[in-house]
């Protein structure tokens, strides 16, 4: 019973998250279709004889997980020769609230929904209904309202996970493992100015076969560079195995653990 319960369970998460209306209670003993059928539940045959909605569906657009909610407000007509009114409108995601009238409606008259969608931690696409019912009518919604759109990562320096004071950088710990005979081989690590102020950044105590610079030599806000760590091999000191050494990094903010680049020596 608990593996079947559980199996239940995945099928809603991977089912564009059923709102909290339709419960676990519910679903029980259902199969997948009857389950769908609550998800995603077909509109009443009668529906293009009651309600008209010039615009069902809103393109959001792109937004980033950390703008503010944003609400689109779709206009319902009542084209039927009597009054209607709104009971519930279910979203087929939490992240996304309805707002409706609940006055009853006469015919020739209107009234507004509106969905407002919250993209905090939502990265992806933007698929959301918003099924609206009528009062007498609880089984089948009369209209299907959508927003669709994408969500990115409002990390823009995602792609650089490490943070150093301003700086973000693509690796903490780099490598070299060819060290060609009194060759002078470099190491470029990808990193960018997520500050506010230029960066221009040296490092001291390097052992004295090593080199540190940056391209550009300063990095302006919200920039792109690499960091350049050189070494010449014919002043490496000879020993057995790989060696280490720590680029402790001037300029930035932080503690020195915390804007520290490992540099690992022929390790294959």
């Amino acid at each position: 019973m608990r593996r079947y319960v559980l199996f239940i369970s995945l099928l809603v998460a991977a089912t564009l998250c059923l709102h909290a209306q339709v419960t676990m209670q519910h679903m029980r003993g259902l199969t997948r279709e009857q389950i769908d059928s609550l998800v995603h539940p077909t509109v009443a045959p009668t529906a293009g004889h009651v309600l008209r909605v010039d615009t069902a569906l809103y393109d959001l657009g792109t937004l980033s997980e950390a703008d503010a909610p944003v609400s689109r407000t779709f206009i319902l007509y009542n084209i039927s020769k009597r009054p209607v009114q709104i009971s519930r409108v279910r979203t087929t995601c939490g992240c996304t609230v309805a707002r409706f009238d609940t006055v009853s409606i006469a015919p020739g008259g209107a009234t507004r929904v509106t969905l407002t969608y919250n993209p905090k931690n939502r990265p992806g696409t933007i698929d959301v209904d918003g099924f609206v019912y009528l009062a007498g009518n609880d089984k089948q919604p009369m209209t299907r309202l959508s927003l669709y759109g994408e969500v990115v990562d409002s990390d823009v320096w995602s792609h650089l996970p490490y943070t150093m004071g301003a700086l973000r950088i693509k690796h903490s710990k780099v490598g070299l493992t060819e060290l060609p005979t009194n060759g002078k081989p470099s190491i470029r690590i990808p990193c960018a100015n997520s500050g506010n102020a230029p960066l221009s950044l040296s490092s001291r105590l390097l052992p004295p076969y090593a080199s540190f610079r940056t391209e550009p030599q300063v990095i302006a806000p919200n920039e792109e560079a690499d960091i350049i760590i050189t070494v010449d091999v014919a002043k490496i000191p000879k020993r057995e195995g790989p060696q280490t050494f720590s680029v402790l990094i001037e300029g930035l903010n932080g503690r020195p653990s915390e804007r520290t680049l490992h540099v690992v020596l022929g390790e294959k």
